[in-house]
């Protein structure tokens, strides 16, 4: 049984729980939560009724004590940064939340770091797991590959703003939340070759937050990216392919169709049904490829993978950061 500690314990942290509860009932790892550290008793509270009993107020002591065999790294997307430069000189194999950094500049400190110490970080992009994202890659691949792909990027700004959130919380959405789907693109269509962005001209409501582009990828796919937020829409995509489309009306229920035959709707595994769509493979990959290993992780949900994500989002967002 391999030892989990979780640094901060917030609404995420259920999923992993969940997550982690099914997956050891279902013999799919063995990784034993056993710690987990907050910066409040507050939070150490909500860690004791998620089931961990040993709760810290001190990484340091946390780690000294419990010589956890791999980290998950759950805390705010503003605070991820300077928890994982506390994290990452340990060596222990760590799965971080997305974002990995506000912009690509922290993801590549980051990366920096982790190379430095030769410590495994995987990014935690949950979405890329999905059973149904699996199936729709296979079919990719069965009718012989790729032809486009359009996706939308809709955020409800609307909503999050009268919900109470603050201008700066709302203007990092396209980092910290639609990163979610902005990453599918390079799951599915390859590293990104040039981007052609719509430059928006505007600051003031309700013509700003309209991103726009076209995107052209190493293995020569075209995407087509839009994302209007003072619109109506949501997140979805289509993904093009001989004959056929395969199409997302959100991110996790997708149907696939062709000329000749009525639409198919892609099935979700039971772990995607009884757990967090996607966590349960998620951790599965963390346990078998990023713990075991041990030092200097550098595959397909590394950081070194998610730094091009962050330059995806950075072009499109027309940044220099």
């Amino acid at each position: 049984m391999m030892k989990i500690a979780i640094i901060g314990t917030g609404g995420i942290a259920s999923a992993y729980m969940q997550a982690l509860r099914w997956g050891n009932a279902n013999c799919r790892f063995k990784l034993q939560p056993m710690a987990a550290v907050n910066r409040s008793e507050q939070g150490n509270a909500r860690a004791v009724a998620l089931g961990i009993d040993n709760v810290y107020l001190d990484i340091d002591v946390m780690i000294e004590k419990e010589q956890p065999d791999g980290l998950i790294c759950s805390v705010g997307a503003t605070e991820i940064v300077d928890v994982m430069k506390k994290l990452i000189p340990y060596g222990i194999p760590i799965l971080v939340e997305k974002p990995p950094g506000l912009n690509i500049g922290e993801t590549e400190q980051l990366l920096a770091m982790a190379q430095s110490y030769r410590t495994s970080v995987m990014v935690g992009f949950n979405r890329r797991f999905y059973s149904v994202v699996e199936q729709a890659k296979q079919q990719i691949d069965v009718s012989g590959g790729l032809l486009g792909m359009r996706l939308d990027g809709f955020e409800r700004y609307r909503m999050l703003k009268e919900q109470g959130y603050t201008a700066e919380a709302l203007e990092r959405l396209l980092t910290t939340n639609s990163i979610h789907c902005i990453d599918l693109i390079r799951f599915y269509a390859g590293d990104i070759l040039d981007v052609h962005a719509f430059e928006n001209q505007f600051s003031k409501e309700p013509f700003n937050h309209r991103y726009a582009a076209m995107i052209r990828t190493q293995s020569n796919v075209a995407v087509t990216f839009q994302a209007f937020w003072h619109a109506l829409g949501n997140w979805s995509y289509e993904l093009y392919i001989p004959d056929g489309r395969i199409s997302f009306s959100n991110l996790e229920k997708g149907v696939y169709s062709t000329r000749s035959t009525q639409v198919v709707e892609l099935t979700p595994q039971q772990e995607d049904i009884e757990a967090k769509p996607g966590f349960v493979r998620m951790l599965e990959y963390f346990a078998n490829h990023v713990v075991r290993l041990k030092t200097s992780y550098n595959g397909k949900h590394s950081l070194l993978d998610a730094v091009e994500t962050m330059d995806l989002i950075r072009r499109l967002s027309f940044s220099k950061q």
